[in-house]
Parts: structure tokens; C-alpha cells; sequence
């Protein structure tokens, strides 16, 4: 019986000396299988120029008669639409807004009471230009303004750049910001003396789009720039390799 107890004794002491040695293999068991990962972000950029401009602008008149002041804006609209067809706008490429009726007050608060007064109608319209041929358009926005000499209530706006075969370019820089965070990896792996494994996770980094002399900063939200012709996009792709 006494012989019986030892031996218990001594397999607790076995199994005591032996539970240290199993953590640690299993630690480096499961170190070994998870492992270290290198994580590179890989860049690409490039510069375009716009091949889609937008360009709007507004007109408008004033009378104490609404039947004079929409007549004055139909005039003014046959001089617009004469002034873009003379520079070679097609008629395809012109939007001539919905005309717009809005009474005119004058208000005047004078010992706590207020008064206003009538100042006529105003009735105005926007005329939008969308075009392929950019330069063009872009110089025909600056020379609008002549209409003004022609006794127009004329107002242009800046015109807006785009791009339309975004989703081909963007395609092509994530395949390049892909192979730059590859070479990168490989050569710190190199460097550490080993090898580059397979790729394990890539996270695509967001798509900025901005002018190229504008200094514009780059968001978290992303940048779409529509104010210059020339353009720069970027993106980033942040990727996980596993050495070997």
C-alpha cells in the first residue's frame, strides 16, 4: 500500500515536470505557425489631363411687368444660344435651364415696424455647356463675358473638369501600387535574409484625385478635384506578406 502511494507521488511529480516543457513547446509551436508578417504600402500616381469640361452660367432681367421681364429673357436667350453656336458649340452640347420667376422686395424696419416694397420681377435662366472638346470651351468661358457690352445681366461660372475613363486608371494604379509594395517587401525580406512569401491580406488605400499645381492636401475621405484641367491621381495599397 505504502509502495502504491509513492508511485502516485512520483507521477504527480512527473506530469509537474513535465507541464512547463509542454507550454513551451506548444508557445513555440504556435509561434512558428503564426509568424511574422511584413507589411509594405505601395504608391502609384499619375498625371492626365480632362477630357469632359462643364461650364454654366446665369442671366437674368428685372421688370415692374412680369410679361416685359419674361420677354427680355427670351431675347437674351436667343442672344446666348447666337453666341454659342457662332463659336462652334453644337446644339448637342448646350442645356438651356428652366426660366425662373421671383417677385423683388426692398425691406425697411424703421421704430420696430417694417416696411417693404416692391422692386418688379426678376426672371432668370442658366445656360450649361457640356463638352469633349475642352480648350475650346474653356477659352468660349472667358470670351462670354462679351455679352455683358451687349447690354446682358450676364454672369459665368468656373468651369468644371472630369475625367471619363476614371475606372480604367484606376484600375491600372492599383496593379502598379500592388507591384511597388511587392518589390518593396521583397527587398526587406532580402535584407533580412530570407524570402518573400505569399501575399496574405491587401487593403486598398483611398483614391485621390488633385490638381497639379494646386498644392491641394490629401483627405481620408478622398480628393476629387474638378476646378483644374490637369490632374494627378494617387492611391496607395498597404499589403501583408508572410517571409519564409
Amino acid at each position: 500500500m505504502t509502495i502504491f502511494k509513492n508511485q502516485n507521488w512520483i507521477w504527480v511529480l512527473v506530469m509537474l515536470a513535465l507541464t512547463p516543457s509542454a507550454y513551451l513547446l506548444s508557445k513555440g509551436l504556435k509561434r512558428k505557425t503564426t509568424g511574422e508578417y511584413i507589411i509594405v504600402t505601395g504608391m502609384a500616381e499619375v498625371d492626365f489631363s480632362s477630357d469632359l469640361i462643364v461650364w454654366s452660367a446665369d442671366y437674368s432681367r428685372t421688370s415692374f411687368e412680369m410679361k416685359d421681364a419674361y420677354q427680355s429673357i427670351k431675347n437674351d436667350q436667343a442672344k446666348v444660344e447666337a453666341f454659342l453656336k457662332e463659336k462652334g458649340v453644337k446644339e448637342s452640347e448646350i442645356t438651356m435651364g428652366t426660366i425662373n420667376i421671383e417677385k423683388q422686395f426692398d425691406y425697411q424696419y424703421e421704430n420696430g415696424n417694417s416696411r417693404r416694397t416692391f422692386l418688379g420681377y426678376k426672371v432668370s435662366q442658366t445656360v450649361t455647356v457640356k463638352s469633349s472638346r475642352v480648350d475650346e470651351v474653356e477659352t468660349l468661358s472667358k470670351e462670354s463675358m462679351s455679352l455683358v457690352e451687349d447690354g446682358l445681366e450676364f454672369n459665368s461660372q468656373t468651369p468644371a473638369f472630369y475625367y471619363t475613363k476614371l475606372a480604367n486608371l484606376k484600375l491600372d494604379l492599383i496593379e502598379k501600387a500592388t507591384k511597388d509594395g511587392c518589390q518593396r517587401a521583397e527587398k526587406m525580406a532580402t535584407a533580412a535574409g530570407a524570402h518573400l512569401g505569399a501575399l496574405k491580406k491587401s487593403v486598398l488605400g483611398v483614391f485621390q484625385i488633385t490638381g497639379q499645381y494646386d498644392n491641394e492636401d490629401y483627405s481620408w475621405g478622398g480628393v476629387f478635384n474638378t476646378t483644374s484641367k490637369m490632374k494627378t491621381a494617387r492611391i496607395t495599397v498597404t499589403s501583408n506578406y508572410k517571409p519564409e
